[in-house]
């Protein structure tokens, strides 16, 4: 039924998971490995363009971004999300790089409160996995990558526009997420997905939104069902959850016809979450989704070629 990638990336994830476990140190889990795996190791062409060692630098400098912000400017929500989203603008625009999965690095330690050193060291050391298999995966198509065309560059002024434009929809979905208590409207792999349904190229843009939606929101609620019912009802391992998890999130991809790495992210999030916070999760993933997906079309226009697609 699954891939050997996708047996892999299962793996892969649930011995992270085992691994924070066996230490108890939650620090170590990272949700958005699973989605760099299924980019990088599952995805017929890697939905991030750019050499293989930015899938582990970048992340790696966001993560550390967020730590520093959380120890050292420690203000509102909202002001460090809208912050920490400035900051990786900035270091993916210096780097040429489209690296996204950098967004959530740097805010998931913000809307969780991890100031440990320990979740950037994890984020680096998974990276690097990532990306060194990727590499040997790729190494016989670099050539043929390197080949393709590229989009043309926007003007500088749009190009600011563009920037401002996301800043300001991330920091008011974040005013929103604090004065409704419903943090995780946004949640770090949808404020990925945001920024990568408004690229002006966005083939993910051209998909069905209400599509979109659906596998957003029953990824988020695979991830919380495994947890419940592998932690609480049967007292098994938190790992056996995590893959179980990211396997249904497979199945879900094959169902919907669309497949698309924030959606893996979302059903491993519940494994750091709050016991609480576990049932209306999905609520927040869909009020979440549907409101980036609004700005989406609120305030960016895809590309003639785009639409095209």
């Amino acid at each position: 039924m699954y891939t050997r990638a996708e047996y892999i990336t299962m793996l892969f994830v649930a011995g992270m998971v085992g691994i924070a476990e066996y230490f108890q140190v939650k620090e170590i889990i990272f949700p958005e490995i699973a989605a760099l795996a299924f980019g990088a190791w599952v995805m017929e062409e890697r939905p991030w363009h750019g050499p293989a060692w930015t899938i582990w630098f970048l992340p790696t400098l966001g993560a550390v971004t967020g730590v520093l912000i959380m120890r050292l400017a420690p203000h509102s929500l909202p002001t460090m999300v809208g912050l920490a989203f400035l900051f990786i603008l900035i270091e993916l625009k210096l780097f040429r790089s489209a690296m996204s999965p950098s967004f959530s690095a740097a805010i998931l330690p913000i809307i969780t409160g991890i100031t440990s050193w320990i979740y950037p060291v994890s984020v680096c050391v998974t990276a690097a996995i990532v990306a060194g298999a990727a590499l040997y995966r790729e190494k016989g198509r670099v050539a043929a990558m390197a080949k393709k065309p590229r989009a043309g560059h926007a003007t500088m002024q749009a190009e600011m526009a563009h920037y401002g434009k996301l800043i300001l929809f991330v920091v008011l979905v974040a005013v929103f997420a604090v004065k409704s208590n419903w943090i995780f409207v946004m949640s770090p792999p949808l404020i990925v997905a945001f920024v990568e349904l408004t690229e002006p190229c966005s083939i993910l843009r051209t998909k069905s939104m209400p599509r979109l939606l659906l596998l957003f929101t029953l990824s988020a609620l695979a991830g919380i069902f495994w947890v419940v019912v592998v932690t609480q009802t049967f007292s098994w391992p938190l790992w056996a959850a995590a893959g179980l998890a990211v396997a249904s999130t497979f199945l879900l991809v094959r169902i919907l016809g669309m497949g698309t790495p924030p959606a893996f992210a979302l059903a491993l999030l519940p494994t750091i979450l709050p016991r609480d916070m576990l049932p209306l999760y999905p609520v927040h993933v869909l009020i979440g989704s549907f409101l980036f997906i609004v700005f989406t079309h609120l305030g960016f226009k895809p590309s003639s070629s785009a639409e095209r697609e």
